[in-house]
């Protein structure tokens, strides 16, 4: 068998060997979502969404999920070289309807300092962590395209044993449009599927399947006894025919799936995330490697498809991104999985709330925002530290009968008004347009931290916010503590504490 060398490949491993002596960084809580009434349960365990460079989340999860997470699937950078960018949507306006009313923010940059010796040492470090975590009957999918695919296959032989490869998929999908006439037009991505050895979990599932071609359907009937086709044939110059039932109205997968679209802007599952990778896609590999309350991970979650993916098909879950505003949309898609697609009847909503889910951070993390350049003028345009809070006043209205509290939102102050760009500026017309977000934890405290126990938020397909909330209704007199978060559409967090005296 063949490897591959690169430039740091020597550094990267000694590197990742000393890491797995060191103590890793703490994972510390953030927040906790509770939604009011869920209807699932998975016992003590909480779903993870961790907010940190995977590669330092990973070491971090080795003391406790060494050997135990059963599907790792990962959609990482792809070595393009490219930016890649989400939409900010602004107000209660449809942004696929109305273009002034969403811009354009950089999600990540796909360049490498040093090229493709930069990528593969990145990658590199992260699928040997990988490797210790994903269980003995564990599978791993990584999605990549023709730019890097063929050196991390050579790579995931290395570090799996070419034994271990199970399948080149090839997830294709019509061109938006032929861009170039110089080479015929690049319409596929690969997912690579390695697993950790010979014993590993494959379902026949008949929800994975791949629908009959045309020329079948056209073929099938329905009677009583289910779904047929007649089977010809001949005997002694006779035609014959014979009624041949099936049992599974599809095909087997083959490792070409032509039969899941890629997300558009008017799809319902549509985050804004130009790499958005479709529900569909992970259904059917989930479904395939896992079975329910099975632990599976993504390490490079950005829209958060495969979490919610995963919490519809009841497992359990681990997702990570580096970016905030990533974890901050997985956030809101996941509180917001009952209004989403059901993945059994495409048509219909989902309609199940959420199970309970931590937000964890890196230690290290740094909590410094900058005001994002996309909404200054150009007569000032430049990156500017955002010392100055911003404000959100509140005001508390108290049902002394029912010992009820609502807050309503008033006003939200942010600095730098005099900077905004007016092609911003003129599509804000009221306060409540700059929030995205905001919750409230009724009953705060620091040693529990932050609470989410009502919240209000805009999705790119559900506009309106509330801004009264619903009552709350205190048991026990005395002072509470209540703690408002709110995320604005610069992705910028702001916590405001107050107390209340219940008689």
């Amino acid at each position: 068998m063949g490897n591959l060398f690169w430039k740091g490949k020597q550094e990267s491993s000694k590197y990742i060997e000393q890491l797995k002596t060191k103590n890793p960084v703490f994972l510390q809580l953030i927040e906790s979502i509770s939604p009011p009434m869920s209807e699932k349960n998975n016992g003590d365990w909480l779903n993870l969404l961790i907010w940190g460079d995977a590669k330092f989340v990973l070491h971090s999860l080795l003391d406790d999920f060494k050997g135990k997470i059963k599907l790792i699937y990962i959609d990482p950078p792809f070595g393009t070289g490219g930016e890649f960018n989400y939409k900010i949507q602004i107000g209660d306006g449809d942004a696929s309807k109305n273009s002034s009313k969403w811009i354009r923010k950089a999600a990540y940059n796909d360049s490498w300092e040093h090229g493709l010796d930069s990528y593969l040492s990145f990658i590199y470090e992260r699928l040997l962590l990988m490797k210790d975590l994903l269980s003995p009957e564990g599978s791993i999918y990584i999605h990549l395209d023709w730019h890097v695919g063929h050196y991390i296959k050579v790579m995931m032989d290395e570090i799996y044993g070419e034994n271990n490869f199970r399948n080149e998929i090839i997830w294709s999908y019509p061109a938006a449009s032929a861009q170039t006439k110089r080479f015929f037009v690049r319409s596929f991505d690969v997912i690579l599927f390695y697993t950790k050895s010979d014993v590993y979990t494959f379902n026949d599932d008949k929800n994975i399947y791949m629908e009959y071609s045309d020329r079948v359907k056209n073929a099938l009937s329905k009677d009583s006894n289910g779904t047929f086709y007649f089977r010809g044939g001949s005997h002694d110059g006779k035609k014959l025919s014979q009624k041949v039932y099936i049992e599974n109205e599809g095909v087997f997968p083959r490792d070409v799936w032509m039969d899941i679209p890629y997300i558009r802007a008017n799809t319902l599952e549509y985050q804004g995330f130009s790499t958005q990778k479709p529900e569909r896609l992970l259904r059917r590999i989930i479904l395939a490697s896992t079975r329910e309350n099975d632990l599976i991970a993504d390490f490079f979650c950005g829209s958060g498809t495969t979490i919610a993916v995963a919490e519809k098909l009841n497992r359990r879950w681990i997702g990570c991104d580096m970016s905030k505003n990533a974890i901050h949309i997985m956030k809101k898609r996941i509180m917001d999985v009952k209004n989403s697609n059901d993945l059994q009847d495409w048509k219909k909503k989902y309609n199940i709330l959420p199970n309970e889910f931590k937000i964890l951070s890196l230690e290290s993390n740094s909590e410094n925002y900058w005001f994002p350049v996309e909404f200054i003028s150009k007569k000032v345009r430049s990156h500017l530290s955002d010392q100055e809070n911003r404000t959100p006043e509140c005001k508390i209205i108290l049902n002394k009968n029912k010992n009820a509290v609502t807050l309503k939102i008033i006003d939200y102050i942010i600095p730098y008004n005099h900077c905004i760009s007016p092609e911003i500026e003129e599509n804000i017309t009221t306060f409540s347009d700059w929030i995205d977000y905001w919750s409230i934890d009724f009953d705060y405290s620091v040693q529990c931290k932050f609470r989410t126990m009502w919240a209000s938020y805009r999705t790119p397909k559900r506009r309106e916010l509330k801004l009264i909330s619903d009552p709350y209704i205190y048991e026990q007199p005395g002072p509470h503590e209540l703690m408002i978060k709110v995320v604005d559409i610069c992705g910028i967090e702001t916590n405001k504490k107050l107390t209340i005296n219940i008689s």
